[in-house]
């Protein structure tokens, strides 16, 4: 999971430096906050596969580690650490007369037949955090330069 995990190198020296020259610093850096773990939300929900919508829907750009310098973008659906990192799926019998997937249906070969056994095989994760930071990295890397830039404009008297 440190993939999914965005440092800014010299931000502390930064925040250390600037804070205390910067009117409204703590709201300022709160709209940084939240506008990266949105930029970081948009990206992952593309990668989400296609199920009910149950997971894509719960993704949620949680903000209480914001007074802390962090912002985290998660989920609470139990599932979604099997669809990410992928799972083991176990050997098991389906009671079905039918199989529908994608909305076509299969009805089995023999009335009498209850169902099928599905084989132990390993389902791969689609890692959609992790491509979701990826793909969300130069972006956040240019939000925070321009903040950056922005603070220091700020502090040299050309206030935007």
């Amino acid at each position: 999971m440190s993939d999914s995990c965005f440092e800014l190198e010299g931000w502390d020296e930064f925040v250390e430096r600037f804070s205390q020259f910067v009117d409204k610093w703590e709201a300022k850096k709160a709209q940084l906050l939240k506008k990266m773990g949105n930029i970081y939300h948009s990206e992952v929900i593309p990668h989400v596969p296609v199920d009910t919508s149950h997971l894509v829907s719960n993704i949620f750009v949680f903000g209480e580690g914001i007074p802390h310098d962090f912002v985290e973008v998660g989920t609470n659906v139990e599932y979604a650490l099997y669809v990410n990192d992928g799972h083991v799926q176990h050997k098991r019998r389906l009671k079905a007369d039918r199989l529908t997937v994608g909305g076509k249906t299969k009805y089995l070969k023999n009335r009498n037949q209850t169902g099928i056994t599905l084989s132990e095989r390993y389902v791969a994760g689609s890692f959609f955090m992790e491509k979701g930071m990826q793909d969300a990295k130069p972006r956040l890397e240019r939000l925070i330069e321009s903040f950056m830039e922005q603070t220091a404009r700020e502090i040299e008297g050309g206030r935007l």
